[in-house]
């Protein structure tokens, strides 16, 4: 039938994503091959986009309750007051409570962090042995598991390293960090709101009327995906601390604490919080790391199931496979920061298309 041969609106949706999807990864395959142009600009970022990303978190994530206080009648400086002092005491009643019990495990893992590398070459050297003992003809047929599992090692090695001396590089500003984050905050919760009226300022006037439109968007997809990733990673590390205890795993709550973390990466963030709990109780006991990865598909179920679907919704509705290339591309490209913006970055210049089509097709 000739209804038949055309494509349905979705197919149609999906073949334009992908189109812009490969224009984009060719934008920065080319922007990669050029990036000793960029260099100073780099440098300025890197500079000034710690404070301001955390700045930018820290705001979509208190600004409802400025917002709750205002809406009572309180004075918008004094909300924000009233919620930095909030704030405060939350920060002062965890390090009173769990600060030191947290501590205390955090100095015994790191203690324990060369005898797991230790334990993975042990584990190398193992099956290099148990496959030189092979007949030659069994040995030369099968790959050198050996040698690629020790290739990939060294490689993830080196790059998790890399990743950890860029956090202690960034740590090493933390007194600079902590002074400004709380002033660029404070000027935002209070100023935010008025963002609107001043971008209509600096439009052109014809339109002006797409402003607000525009910026309602790209404001609901940052504070949906900021405050979804922030709950959804809040009860993940919840649930996997109480999954760790109740299997008796050592050091459960910086486990936990690192799997909360590295579940803010897109896709591979489970993978990665995991890796550390599973050498754990493989040193602790080998069959205990079996209930850790029960654990982990457990609780990756219940999140991408019930818990993201309620929180997300479909405002970050981006297929899998774009995530994947997305990640793969600004990894190689920015390293850590790249894999973490990336998505949000992608679905802002989708808000951006889509107000554009609109702007110039009207």
């Amino acid at each position: 039938m000739k209804g038949d041969s055309r494509m349905s609106w979705k197919e149609k949706k999906e073949v334009k994503w992908l189109v812009m999807t490969i224009l984009v990864l060719l934008l920065f395959y080319l922007l990669s091959l050029n990036r000793s142009w960029f260099q100073p600009i780099g440098v300025v970022l890197n500079a000034v986009f710690f404070p301001f990303a955390v700045t930018g978190v820290l705001y979509y994530l208190f600004r409802p309750l400025v917002e709750w206080l205002e809406r009572r009648k309180t004075p918008r400086s004094i909300a924000v007051l009233l919620v930095f002092l909030v704030i405060g005491l939350s920060l002062a009643g965890i390090m009173m409570t769990a600060g030191p019990f947290f501590q205390k495990q955090f100095v015994s893992f790191v203690a324990q962090v060369p005898e797991m590398v230790e334990f993975v070459a042990d584990g190398i050297e193992s099956i290099r042995n148990e496959q030189q003992a092979l007949a030659p003809p069994i040995r030369d047929a099968i790959p050198n598991l050996s040698q690629e599992i020790g290739s990939e090692w060294n490689r993830y090695a080196g790059s998790i390293a890399s990743s950890m001396l860029r956090v202690f590089n960034w740590m090493s500003n933390a007194l600079f960090v902590l002074g400004l984050v709380p002033f660029i905050l404070f000027y935002a919760l209070k100023d935010g709101d008025k963002l609107i009226s001043k971008m209509m300022g600096l439009a052109p006037s014809s339109y002006r009327e797409h402003v607000p439109p525009l910026l309602k968007d790209l404001d609901d997809t940052l504070s949906s995906f900021i405050r979804g990733k922030a709950v959804i990673s809040l009860v993940v590390g919840s649930l996997l601390l109480a999954g760790y205890s109740i299997i008796g795993l050592e050091y459960a709550l910086v486990l936990a604490v690192i799997g909360m973390l590295a579940n803010i990466v897109p896709f591979f963030g489970p993978v990665i919080g995991a890796a550390p709990a599973v050498l754990v109780a493989l040193i602790q006991d080998p069959v205990k790391a079996l209930y850790v990865i029960l654990v982990t598909i457990i609780i990756q179920q219940i999140e991408g199931n019930f818990i993201s679907p309620q929180i997300m919704g479909k405002t970050m509705d981006i297929h899998p496979v774009t995530v994947i290339v997305l990640i793969i591309v600004a990894g190689s490209l920015s390293g850590l920061i790249g894999i973490l913006i990336v998505v949000p970055v992608y679905a802002v210049v989708k808000v951006f298309i889509k107000h554009g089509r609109r702007i110039f097709h009207a």
